[in-house]
């Protein structure tokens, strides 16, 4: 097993720093979640500020923006980026993509039901279930890191690249965002849930090689 380890770092050493990373940090927050006589001094002091912003108009916008990464958005996207993997044939990229996505969306569900923790309102959005870590966040995470792992090989020039790599970076951390503010989950939930999507696509990515070589071949 440590040998593995070893190998990966010598393969991946960035990847396998930034995985390590993600997987101590949420553990470590998951840890702290569970310590029901410890708390994120920032739930609260976010929640407040955001208080003072919040209008009507805004919330109306907000819930529609995060409701594109709800399940119907998600599935839609979905199939989008795996119609375009079947016309080209990209088969280990459509197992990649998938096991990103399911695999995420069954990890944080059996962590969500383990830890059990309450959701912070409901006085904006109606919805059930409990709130560590978000389920859009850590789906959002996963679908753009994995859209970025796949695509990033297959671009041709250098500004794509960055346009592709600035879209994933930015779509989860506005999902993020738009959580915190509807206050159907804390500050820490949504950080959760950005280590959680990270480490699992990260690992894939180390532990299950995906590219099609042809692609660079005809390049």
């Amino acid at each position: 097993m440590l040998g593995r380890i070893l190998k990966y770092f010598k393969m991946y050493p960035l990847l396998m720093i930034v995985n390590l990373f993600a997987l101590m940090l949420f553990l470590l927050m998951a840890a702290i979640v569970l310590d029901k006589n410890v708390s994120f001094a920032w739930d609260e002091r976010i929640r407040s500020m955001i208080n003072t912003i919040r209008t009507s108009q805004l919330d109306s916008w907000v819930e529609f923006f995060t409701d594109l990464n709800g399940a119907a958005g998600v599935a839609s996207f979905s199939l989008i980026i795996l119609s375009i993997l079947i016309y080209h044939k990209w088969f280990r990229d459509i197992q990649f993509y998938i096991i990103s996505v399911i695999g995420a969306s069954i990890v944080f569900v059996l962590i969500k039901y383990s830890v059990q923790r309450i959701r912070p309102s409901l006085e904006i959005v109606d919805i059930g279930g409990y709130s560590f870590p978000s389920a859009h966040t850590t789906v959002a995470t996963a679908t753009s890191l994995a859209v970025y792992f796949i695509f990033v090989k297959k671009v041709k020039y250098e500004t794509l690249q960055i346009l592709l790599a600035f879209i994933c970076l930015v779509w989860p951390l506005m999902i993020a965002a738009s959580r915190v503010y509807l206050d159907v989950h804390w500050l820490s939930d949504v950080v959760a849930g950005l280590l959680l999507g990270l480490f699992w696509v990260t690992l894939l990515e180390i532990v299950y090689p995906h590219a099609d070589t042809r692609v660079n071949e005809e390049s």
